[in-house]
């Protein structure tokens, strides 16, 4: 075994050297090697670089986008603002017009049917029922007020809208002013004058209001259109007062009253004024009149509905006279009796006719009727005194009346 294996081994020893000797004796081979791949790190670097710039040209490309979007977003919203701005200020001038027009209306507004209802006021069918009238116009009036008043309106006529408002108050007042004036302009009393002069410094309000209206308000409204190139847009013109006549306390009385009073100026009349009572009738429900007996007690069945007392009166003087005041009046010995004094008034009286004023008498304004009821009460009726009557016992006349239930 030993020997076997010793003689393997040198067979081996020699074949090594064999091959050696081969090796040996040729040229050194040079290895042929492939490239070394290139390196990782460099690569991604260059891959990276132009994600990079990939990634920056889009997200430049979307800001660009966005841009464009938002531009075209802040232009679209100038333009709806920019057609509102100019739409408000079109419907503001249109909202002034619409209200003038129906201030102006000649049968539904306020002005024509107001000066209507005061010429001519003093002969018209019913002077007691001119001063209600006119409170409806007074209504209309402030209504207009109030309703500019609560208007929003753009920047560009805040200042034609003060002016606006303000017009609106002056005529709104002085409406409310020459109303509040009316009984004692339509009256005989001694207020009369003062309340034509009063009446005569309200129109003074109304060519206040014109003045405003025409120098600062449609100016200024035209302005503020003109500076947003508006055109083609027409603010009507208002004039409430219609003419300056108005103004003169001489002229209000002419036509208010029909006659010009002399404590205003008015030409002094010549001749002798003077009235004379006739007589006195109770008007009954079926509309005959009954005259009062001089003498004996009047017994006289009362209503709800009151007594109505008819004084027959005669103009016995030379003068033609307006607002001729009657009166009926009662006394009780030991019981204040003011509350069953009536009066009514004659609008005009010519020398030498009669006229009839009839006394609605209404006890139900006292606060205890009752106590003048079924007992005879002294009744004084008469037509009062005009200034420069000497002859003053024919005014009055005297009877005795009870009133029962």
């Amino acid at each position: 075994m030993v020997a076997r294996e010793v003689i393997t081994k040198t067979q081996t020893s020699r074949k090594e050297e064999f091959l050696s000797f081969f090796d040996e004796g040729d040229e050194p081979r040079t290895a042929i090697r492939p490239p070394p791949p290139p390196p990782r790190r460099p690569a991604a670097r260059a891959r990276r670089r132009a994600d990079d710039r990939t990634l920056l040209f889009r997200r430049a490309g979307a800001a660009a986008i966005v841009l464009l979007v938002v531009i075209a977003v802040v232009l679209i919203i100038k333009t709806v603002l920019n057609h509102q701005a100019l739409q408000s200020l079109k419907n503001y001038n249109a909202n002034v017009a619409a209200l003038v027009l129906a201030e102006d209306n000649q049968q539904t507004g306020v002005r024509d049917p107001f000066f209507h209802e005061l010429d001519g006021a003093f002969g018209s069918s019913n002077p007691a029922e001119v001063p209600t009238t006119l409170q409806q116009s007074v209504s209309q009036e402030e209504g207009y007020y109030h309703q500019a008043e609560g208007w929003s309106v753009p920047s560009q006529m805040v200042g034609a809208q003060r002016y606006f408002v303000e017009a609106l108050g002056f005529r709104y007042q002085a409406l409310q002013g020459i109303e509040a004036q009316m009984t004692k302009a339509l009256g005989a009393s001694q207020g009369q004058t003062g309340a034509i002069r009063l009446i005569a410094g309200e129109m003074e309000n109304l060519l206040t209001s014109d003045t405003l209206y025409a120098q600062r308000v449609a100016p200024l409204i035209q302005q503020a259109l003109a500076h947003a190139g508006i055109t083609g847009q027409i603010t009507p013109p208002s004039t409430f007062l219609p003419d300056i006549g108005w103004l003169q306390p001489q002229n209000v009385a002419q036509r208010i009253l029909g006659f010009v009073p002399t404590a205003l100026g008015g030409t002094p009349t010549t001749g002798s004024p003077g009235h004379e009572l006739l007589g006195v009738s109770v008007l009954g429900a079926n509309g005959t009149a009954t005259a009062l007996a001089p003498s004996g007690v009047n017994t006289l069945p009362y209503t709800s509905a009151g007594i109505t007392f008819v004084l027959d009166v005669l103009n016995s003087g030379t003068i033609t006279e307006y607002a001729v005041e009657t009166k009926i009046s009662f006394h009780k010995v030991g019981q204040s009796t003011g509350c069953l004094t009536s009066t009514s008034q004659i609008r005009k009286t010519v020398p030498g006719s009669t006229y009839n004023s009839p006394i609605v008498f209404d006890g139900g304004v006292c606060a205890n009727p009752n106590a003048f009821f079924n007992e005879p009460l002294g009744m004084t009726a008469e037509v009062l005194p005009l200034p420069g009557e000497t002859d003053k016992t024919n005014n009055y006349q005297r009877y005795l009346v009870e009133f029962t239930h």
